[in-house]
Order: C-alpha cells, then structure tokens, then sequence
C-alpha cells in the first residue's frame, strides 16, 4: 500500500524477514549503482546487532558485483578486533565467510590499539582521506535502533555526544550499554549522507519507532537524524512497525 502525502521520509513495514531482507537488497542494489556510476565506488557505513545477518542475507541472495564497495562501520567497540564485541570481528566472520568475493580490506575499520582518543581521531582521518573531504558523505548509512531510541552509539543519556557539531566521530566512556568504551560517528556525518536507512526488527521496538518517526521525539537520538540533503528511510519489520501502521496516514510508505 502506497500512501500520497507528502512526508520527509520512506517507509517499508514489511509482512515477513524474506521481504524485509529483499527490501534491503533493493536499497543496496539502488545506492551502489547510483554511486558507481557517479565515482567508481559504493561506500557504505555499517551498524552492527540484528543488520550483521540482514545485510548478509540480503548479499547473498543477490548478484551484486562488490567489487568496488567499501564498508566502514557507524560505531566500534574498544575492544581487540577478534574480540566478540567487535562489529568488525561480526561481519568478518558471519559476512565475509559466507561472501569470498569481499575481502578483508574491504572492511575499512577502526584501530583499537591506540588509546581511546586518538581512535576516534583516528577512524576521522581515515575517511576523511578516504573521502578526500573534510565532509565526507557516505553513499549509504545502515542504522539500528535500540528499544531506548539509541543508534549507533549514541545515547539519550549523552547530550554533549549529541550536541557534537564539529568532529565526525567522537570516542564514548560512559556506554549504557556495556562495553562502556567506543568510538562512534556524530550527526554531522551522518546527516551528510546520501541515504540514511534505518533497519529495525521487533517488538520491543514498536514504541520507539512511532515516537521517533511519527512523533519525531526529542528524547531519543534517532529522531536527530535528518539528512541535510539526503533521503531517510526506515525499514521495519511487522512487529516492529505495529504501533507505526496503526496511526492514520501520515506518511508515505509500503506494506509487503
């Protein structure tokens, strides 16, 4: 079902994982091939939890050349990177294992044998070379959400994370969530993005979602993301997505 008013965002509540996974895939086919054609190469930003799989699912079932991707990674635990902890180790053994075809310089991560500080400081420079742009602006954003409104890591218990506005990734002492230590990108950088696309699963989820999309609640740091000049959309599945589809029409979306 497709809804007309006019709505700063995309919507996809989908029936079933295999539709969520194919909704992700279209979006992944979409972004890559705008970017290739405009500059040779697809750079996307990752987020860890319940995506590690998704995203796997979905490139795998597709026939995506990757050739020429990149994958950086939204937030990083400041932990060893085989620790289980890492995203990085995630997406190392769960993705790659099942997709010879990337490999590991692909995965362009962040460096936790430096102290704290310089690895967020780090991690900048490396996209900020990587971009050749002091505001650098990903093709693609993969975001989670967490049932407290928190993504990457960034949390509602951090104002000052939040009112970053010149630095592009910011290390965390003081994680709700354990570990306590990370590094994480700041809402400069991902509003700078092309596309934003929020990826959530679950029941637990179900407030969250309708207070940061349809309220646009404060509260929570999802609801700061608003690209500047890119599109957001939130991709959720059925349980997820419940209190949101039970609102009238607000917004533009699709129910697969």
């Amino acid at each position: 079902m497709s809804l007309q008013r006019k709505c700063p965002f995309h919507v996809t509540i989908a029936e079933t994982e295999v539709k969520l996974v194919q909704s992700l895939r279209d979006v992944l086919q979409r972004c890559a091939n705008r970017a290739l054609e405009n500059s040779g190469t697809f750079r996307v930003g990752l987020s860890g939890g319940s995506l590690v799989q998704l995203l796997t699912r979905a490139l795998v079932s597709s026939n995506l050349n990757t050739k020429c991707w990149k994958f950086f990674f939204c937030d990083e635990r400041y932990v060893p990177d085989n620790d289980n902890e890492s995203t990085f180790w995630a997406y190392k053994t769960q993705m790659l294992t099942k997709l010879p075809n990337i490999s590991d310089s692909q995965l362009i991560k962040a460096d936790t044998t430096l102290s704290l500080d310089n690895c967020a400081s780090d991690y900048a420079a490396c996209i900020r070379d990587e971009f050749g742009t002091s505001c650098p602006e990903f093709d693609l954003l993969l975001l989670g959400m967490g049932p407290d409104g928190h993504t990457c890591s960034l949390f509602p218990e951090q104002p000052i994370a939040l009112s970053e506005s010149s630095r592009i990734v910011i290390p965390i002492r003081n994680s709700p969530k354990p570990p306590p230590e990370r590094i994480t990108f700041t809402l400069p950088l991902i509003n700078n993005a092309k596309d934003v696309v929020f990826v959530v699963t679950g029941a637990s989820k179900a407030d969250v979602v309708k207070r940061v999309f349809a309220d646009k609640d404060k509260n929570f740091p999802s609801a700061w993301v608003e690209p500047t000049h890119g599109d957001l959309t939130l991709i959720a599945d059925k349980d997820a997505g419940e209190t949101f589809l039970k609102l009238s029409c607000q917004c533009p979306h699709n129910a697969n």
